[in-house]
């Protein structure tokens, strides 16, 4: 599967979804697309990793890297990682500590009940 990045607004919160193989070669579209989704200063920004198939210390990086300038903008990421495969690299990369992974987008834009999502 191509690797695939999705822009969108819903309500206030910028949306940048991801599909495919987050690694190496693709992390800098991952993190081009935060960064425009940053242009419009927003309070909040998901990185929807809910379609990753596969993702490497790169992938972790653009994540990691989006977190820090979001912070020292005042912003805050939250992060949607339902396959099994990335959440278990983002708790391996021990990184991550503190942020909460949501399960769907749905969770992370609290549409839906919350569930054990669990943070690492």
């Amino acid at each position: 599967m191509a690797f695939r990045v999705k822009e969108q607004v819903i309500g206030a919160t910028h949306v940048v979804s991801a599909a495919g193989e987050l690694d190496g070669g693709t992390a800098c579209q991952l993190r081009a697309a935060v960064d425009r989704a940053l242009d419009a200063l927003p309070a909040v920004v998901v990185v929807d990793l809910g379609a990753v198939t596969f993702i490497d210390s790169a992938g972790v990086r653009a994540v990691l890297d989006r977190r820090a300038v979001m912070s020292a903008m005042d912003a805050r990421l939250i992060v949607v990682a339902g396959g099994e495969r990335v959440r278990t690299v983002f708790a391996l990369s021990g990184i991550m500590d503190g942020t909460v992974l949501h399960r769907t987008l749905d969770e992370a834009l609290g549409r839906d009940a919350p569930r054990a999502s669990g943070t690492l």
